[in-house]
């Protein structure tokens, strides 16, 4: 299975997540950021990293790869469009700034000329004066607001909220994935729970995408 990580801004978290899913669910990583972090705990068997006007290799279908995508869509951006041909689910983080939001709807525009399955990740997410809502961050109104703003402009697409948290510097610090920080540190484990189980919803979306595929083999067969 290939997840593309892509936005056309930095900073809403791209890095972050696709390094969780490739700790958490074993995959490979394929980036065209010239400075990466991964050289320290993901094996160079398990590693491609390009320049951004090289295309990515044909990934065989037997292995799973997260590609860590920076840059914007250009006629020279081979990487990004190398990438996007052939990905089974694009996720996209945006957070809920004008600017991250323009980006982000710009993004999903010219994703949507390669492929549909997106998954729009609200990102950065912090709960507002008088705020209630307790643990259903989906009532939290800086996720409406991502949300709202991409069924408007870009169509129909899910969208699942992140949280903003000191454990994704945490992450790269300690070289693990949230769960397993949190399975070396008590305190971590309920500090970091919230966060986690939102990172448990992805998974299940890509597992969804995973068994559509499959699903869809099958009857071609």
């Amino acid at each position: 299975m290939n997840i593309v990580v892509y936005s056309g801004k930095g900073g809403d978290g791209k890095t972050p997540i696709a390094t969780n899913i490739a700790l958490d669910k074993k995959f490979g990583v394929c980036t065209n950021e010239h400075f990466h972090v991964f050289d320290g705990f993901i094996n160079e068997d398990n590693l491609i990293a390009i320049k951004a006007n090289e295309p990515f290799p044909n990934i065989p279908s037997e292995f799973n790869v997260v590609f860590d995508l920076a840059g914007s869509i250009t006629e020279n951006s081979v990487s990004i469009t190398s990438a996007l041909t052939q990905a089974d689910l694009v996720i996209v983080p945006v957070s809920n700034e004008v600017k991250a939001l323009t980006a982000g709807i710009g993004t999903i525009k010219e994703i949507l000329r390669f492929t549909n399955n997106i998954l729009i990740v609200a990102t950065k997410l912090e709960k507002g004066r008088k705020e209630l809502f307790g643990d259903d961050w989906y009532q939290s109104r800086e996720y409406l607001n991502v949300k709202n703003q991409v069924h408007h402009y870009a169509g129909d697409l899910p969208v699942i909220p992140l949280k903003y948290s000191k454990v994704f510097n945490t992450i790269f610090e300690q070289e693990m994935s949230i769960r397993q920080i949190m399975n070396s540190d008590p305190l971590a484990k309920h500090n970091f729970k919230q966060v986690a189980e939102q990172f448990d919803e992805i998974y299940k979306h890509i597992e969804g995408v995973k068994n559509d595929a499959k699903q869809r083999i099958a009857k071609s067969a």
